[in-house]
């Protein structure tokens, strides 16, 4: 991690995951390519997509939790 970057903790609820999750999907579905967008967004809304994709598993796997 960058030092100069700043970091934050969120609170989410289930329906809050699932909705961030479709929003990554969809932003990566219609992203525009390179040179009209950077490289790294993609990179990091694919890191995005696994980290949230990751929290629905989990969801499924504890639903307790």
């Amino acid at each position: 991690m960058n030092d100069d970057l700043m970091g934050f903790m969120v609170e989410l609820t289930d329906d809050e995951v699932r909705t961030l999750l479709y929003a990554v999907q969809e932003a990566i579905r219609v992203w525009p390519g390179y040179p009209a967008r950077p490289q790294e967004e993609q990179e990091q809304l694919q890191a995005l997509r696994s980290q949230l994709f990751m929290m629905t598993l989990e969801m499924q796997f504890d639903p307790e939790a």
